[in-house]
């Protein structure tokens, strides 16, 4: 390989990559001045930028070290060209699929644990429906909570409103109401312990915290709650 050749695979891998970067940012850059905060934001990623400037940084070392060094050393030649195809790679890398597959659950864990809340995937009609049937066998407090609690609670970040959900129920009947709900709601984040420790929103008929180990303990106390048949009715109408 001459030298000629290797400055013009060493050009092309740069523009390559100076070419996404550019495609990618410069519309960012125009949403910026559009004043679209939003979207440049939310695209302004880290660890792809990371990738990129380590990648670039060690690409134009390699550039400058070939054509400084003018040495016919084959081994100084090969490193330097495994060094700028790594480096071509590393930032290659920030434009693949599978990092953007990653990136994207890293953002959505991220929110998920800022945001403090279920995250349940129910939609307006299933909450009524059960909010309702819930008042109908008198398993909610409805006087202490108003159809807007109950969906405040389940829907949105715990610190956004000052809403309670207060059950007519005891452990046993708490924890199968759990675990129904789980069922009908996948890919949330709702946990035993989050929904009636962490969030300290549901409450007990007399109005105060649940204990988590009387709600976890349940189970082995009492197999089937007494409202079992009730709760089987309920959510079967949430389906």
């Amino acid at each position: 390989m001459n030298f000629d050749l290797l400055q013009y695979l060493f050009t092309l891998g740069i523009l390559y990559i100076y070419g996404r970067s550019i495609l990618h940012y410069g519309l960012i850059f125009i949403h910026f001045m559009l004043d679209q905060e939003m979207v440049w934001k939310s695209k302004f990623e880290k660890p792809r930028i990371l990738f990129l400037l380590t990648g670039i940084v060690f690409m134009h070392l390699m550039i400058y070290a070939q054509q400084t060094l003018k040495t016919e050393n084959h081994l100084l030649r090969g490193i330097i060209i495994s060094v700028f195809a790594l480096a071509l790679f590393l930032s290659h890398k920030a434009w693949t699929n599978n990092f953007e597959n990653n990136l994207r659950k890293q953002k959505k864990a991220e929110a998920q644990q800022h945001d403090k809340n279920f995250n349940l995937n129910i939609s307006e009609i299933q909450i009524q429906r059960l909010y309702n049937e819930l008042v109908k066998y008198d398993l909610l407090w409805s006087d202490r909570t108003s159809f807007i609690d109950f969906k405040n609670v389940l829907t949105q970040n715990w610190e956004d409103h000052d809403s309670k959900i207060q059950f007519n129920m005891d452990g046993p009947t708490c924890r199968e109401f759990y675990e129904y709900l789980a069922k009908i709601t996948p890919y949330n984040s709702l946990t035993l312990k989050s929904f009636f420790v962490s969030s300290k929103l549901v409450l007990r008929p007399d109005g105060k915290n649940y204990k988590y180990n009387t709600i976890k303990n349940a189970p082995t106390r009492t197999p089937v709650s007494k409202h079992n048949e009730t709760l089987i009715n309920i959510f079967k109408k949430l389906n």
